[in-house]
């Protein structure tokens, strides 16, 4: 054995950290055999010493580096070529750096090898697509290999193919041409037995995103339902496609919204709760490529769309509300996130806006009653600013339902539009059938305007749901830190029996909110936090700072707790939170959110002693976990951490200031489990540092 791989072996038994320096061999000697290491079944430890030698811009190894692209080219095994390309794509310096020549060499007698090596080519490709994506490397070449790759190859090779098309939509679907190339290759797939289910799952996603990123209502209602059809068709198919199930029942409650049809809104949403929780057992402890991994931080936000849609709708419904703030916070969270939810990665959510806000706006123009609250409501924004109502949107929103009562009759988009719509089949007619029945559209086309027009809304309804059930029975995927932090507290909270359902939905809703809360603690400068002063008044206290002098003011729990509970005030979370409810474990909990029955309480504390996890537990883990007691075994902890940072040399990330634990009192038999997160104190700005 080479004395390179002899040395990988020994540091990897050892667990040490695989680097140059480690490995302790001469640039020469390691040189002489990189490529040959770098083609056999230690190239994915070889793999970590290049990735280190970029991240320190040790210029040295890196260009001792150079030649391993080389030997991989000549690696016979899909495992090890998959390990080595996570590694080297861990380091975006590494690939940047060596990106040119990695393709290269992946995408060097492609189509020869498809037949030779079926997995091992489909490997090569999927590294080859992962460096453009990962804009290591300009596209073309692996848009030119894409372009040349047979859709009748060997099954092994054919059946990996769906997805790597469906990343290259997810990067570059604004690029007609290997758009193009890509959804006629899905097509094609469609009709092969190896890949059929795959390829419908990505043409649906594809649908979809050019839906949400559409501007036309006719366009966005006409993608929905036929990527409905695309992820039905899927999951009726192959049982394990719970993923088609989800985004099938999506496209259900996104479509039932827009013609007001709360009933299946509801029954979407429980689809959507059963698909998930049958997902989360599907996956449970199975082993995925991180890249292939489903991003449960979009299953969040879906989840909390879907909950936000599901209680506007039963809202709207209502002939008259006992509260009617709570009912005007509920109908105008949906209304904010059908602009600032965007589920799908990088899309615009222009197409969900267009379909949400003019339902919730015709709804408004039908109940004179809720119009003449959300009118008080937005004239009285001062009086009510403690509840934390939404003063900005209520005004944005009162100015559409205003614009829409000003129009003249039979003016398209008007409450009264119905009426000239026989004369108008290309315009208002049209616009009304792609919203109350978009399936029967797509079913009969332009026939559909003159059975339209002859019906009134209730019996358009009706016949829109015999279409979707003739359809139905006929067939029967930004944050570099918080995405991937969001996935794990997700993975580690699945452990827990009692995560699923309605408590794996809210409890995740809840997470999400403060992990972006601890993200922009970290970042936010005091002026962007708490505003201006004017000329001559001190500064406003920072709780997040060094207190400057002695007689400065020193930061206490209290204004941690304040300062989280204005956050979730200003969110998506904002008609469900209190702050120091009392009765709770016999006590009083510092910030509580509640849905419906179930609530999670937030303990906030302050340590200026110590900021290790194991010390935080000990001191502070069973009383957070207390008041989960009566109710789901789920709760947070914040903790101000008041400890010194003047010798730190900086802070820690925000990757490795939260993370997820459990406590269980003596005699009891159920985890509780509890999501940690640390809030730095007493910092310093990082100018600071330079100056020590």
């Amino acid at each position: 054995m080479p004395q390179l791989a002899d040395r990988l072996t020994a540091l990897a038994a050892d667990g040490q950290a695989i680097t140059f320096p480690a490995i302790g061999l001469p640039p020469e000697a390691v040189t002489n055999e990189a490529s040959a290491v770098a083609a056999g079944p230690f190239a994915p430890y070889l793999a970590e010493a290049v990735a280190d030698a970029y991240n320190r811009s040790d210029a040295q190894w890196q260009s001792v580096a150079t030649a391993f692209p080389q030997g991989l080219a000549a690696q016979p095994s899909v495992l090890h070529l998959s390990a080595t390309m996570d590694a080297l794509l861990h380091s975006p310096a590494a690939a940047k750096a060596l990106g040119k020549s990695l393709t290269a060499a992946l995408l060097s007698d492609l189509l020869a090898s498809i037949e030779q090596a079926p997995l091992l080519a489909a490997a090569r490709l999927e590294g080859a697509v992962r460096l453009a994506v990962a804009d290591a490397v300009t596209p073309f070449k692996v848009w030119q290999a894409i372009e040349d790759v047979p859709s009748d190859g060997p099954e092994d090779f054919i059946e990996r193919l769906p997805r790597l098309l469906g990343l290259t939509l997810d990067r570059w679907a604004d690029e007609d041409t290997i758009a193009d190339t890509a959804r006629t290759l899905l097509q094609q797939l469609t009709h092969d037995e190896a890949a059929d289910v795959d390829a419908m799952f990505e043409l649906g996603c594809d649908l979809l995103r050019r839906a949400l990123s559409s501007h036309d209502l006719g366009t966005i209602t006409s993608h929905l339902v036929l990527a409905r059809k695309q992820f039905e068709t899927a999951a009726q198919a192959e049982e394990a496609r719970d993923d088609a199930r989800i985004y099938a029942a999506v496209c259900d409650a996104i479509l039932a919204f827009g013609r007001h049809d709360a009933a299946t809104i509801t029954r979407a949403a429980d689809e959507l709760a059963d698909a998930l929780d049958q997902r989360e057992a599907w996956l449970h402890r199975a082993h995925q490529s991180t890249w292939l991994r489903p991003r449960r931080s979009a299953e969040v936000a879906w989840q909390r769309l879907i909950l936000q849609l599901r209680a506007a709708a039963t809202t709207l419904q209502e002939d008259a509300w006992m509260d009617a703030w709570q009912a005007l916070d509920t109908v105008l969270s949906a209304y904010s996130a059908a602009r600032t939810v965007c589920p799908l990665t990088g899309d615009a959510s222009q197409g969900l806006a267009l379909l949400v806000q003019p339902a919730i706006e015709d709804s408004f123009l039908r109940q004179q009653a809720f119009l003449a609250q959300l009118r008080r409501a937005a004239q009285e924004t001062v009086q009510h600013a403690d509840r934390g109502f939404d003063a900005a949107t209520a005004s944005v929103l009162l100015q559409a339902v205003d614009a829409a009562q000003r129009e003249p009759e039979g003016t398209p988009g008007s409450p009264n539009a119905a009426e000239g719509e026989e004369d108008d089949p290309g315009g208002s007619a049209m616009t009304r059938l792609a919203r109350l029945a978009p399936t029967l559209l797509l079913l009969l086309g332009d026939k559909a305007v003159s059975i339209g027009s002859a019906l009134d809304d209730q019996q358009l309804l009706i016949l829109e749901g015999l279409a979707y059930d003739s359809d139905v029975s006929r067939l029967k995927a930004t944050d570099p830190l918080i995405v991937p932090k969001l996935d794990k507290l997700m993975t580690a909270l699945s452990e827990h029996p009692d995560f699923t359902g309605e408590v794996r939905r809210t409890f995740s809703a809840l997470v999400e909110q403060t992990l972006l809360f601890l993200k922009s603690r970290s970042d936010l400068t005091r002026t962007s936090l708490f505003g201006t002063t004017k000329k001559g008044e001190p500064p406003a206290f920072d709780y997040r700072r060094k207190p400057e002098g002695k007689a400065a003011r020193k930061p206490v729990e209290a204004d941690l707790q304040r300062d989280f509970h204005q956050w979730l005030q200003a969110g998506p979370l904002h008609n469900v939170v209190l702050v120091e409810p009392v009765d709770v474990g016999m006590g009083r909990a510092d910030v509580m959110t509640h849905f419906g029955s179930l609530r999670y309480l937030t303990e906030i504390k302050q340590d200026s002693a110590d900021n290790d996890r194991l010390y935080l537990e000990g001191r502070y883990l069973a009383q957070a976990a207390e008041y989960s007691n009566a109710n789901a075994p789920f709760g947070q902890l914040l903790v101000l951490d008041l400890t010194s940072k003047s010798e730190t040399q900086g802070n820690m990330r925000v990757d490795e200031v939260a993370w997820t634990t459990t406590h269980r009192p003596k005699g009891s038999s159920t985890d509780r489990a509890v999501v940690v997160g640390i809030i730095a104190g007493n910092r310093e700005t990082p100018s600071a540092y330079s100056r020590k």
